[in-house]
């Protein structure tokens, strides 16, 4: 009897599907900040647009990170966002400064290149977001975001376009 149980229960197992077991990689990110140390913990991205028969922009927010889109471009989808940078550091003042435009360039050329102007925000663990001149008096982390608008021509051919910039921070 205790022969049949055995058996039975063997052959309901083999009648079951298997199992199978899937493997993705996930990314997990820290950003440590020292002091007199500047990170940057996300970049400037303009997203994804259609380039229509005439020219327009696509600006994003430095202080809230919105997208918008003005003339003859059309957003896609919501994937995009301002650049952000945390630092610490100083005695009495910060002085921020850096590139006041950046040009992107279609990865692997053959398009003319676009241009975008870039607006600075800064805030302190303390406080809000406001927009950045030159100086910021530092309390505890620092926090600044850049956002900024993009010259979309006319017809633009497609493509991903990238591009760099600086951002300089003097801690003082």
């Amino acid at each position: 009897m205790g022969a049949l149980t055995i058996a039975v229960g063997t052959a309901s197992a083999a009648l079951c599907a298997p199992a199978y077991a899937v493997d993705t990689n996930v990314t997990a990110n820290a950003a440590v900040v020292r002091p007199n140390s500047l990170i940057k913990t996300d970049d400037l991205d303009f997203g994804t647009m259609v380039s229509g028969p005439t020219g327009g922009t696509v600006t994003v927010n430095a202080v809230t990170g919105a997208r918008t889109a003005t003339g003859g471009v059309t957003p896609v989808g919501t994937a995009s966002q301002r650049a952000i940078f945390q630092g610490t550091g100083g005695i009495l003042l910060i002085t921020v400064s850096g590139s006041t435009s950046v040009t992107l360039a279609r990865i692997g050329g053959g398009a003319p290149s676009m241009t975008a102007s870039l607006v600075r925000a800064a805030s302190t663990s303390g406080g809000g977001i406001a927009l950045l001149g030159g100086t910021l008096l530092p309390s505890g982390v620092q926090t600044y975001y850049i956002g900024g608008t993009l010259t979309v021509p006319a017809n633009q051919a497609p493509g991903d376009y990238s591009g760099t910039f600086t951002l300089t921070v003097n801690y003082l």
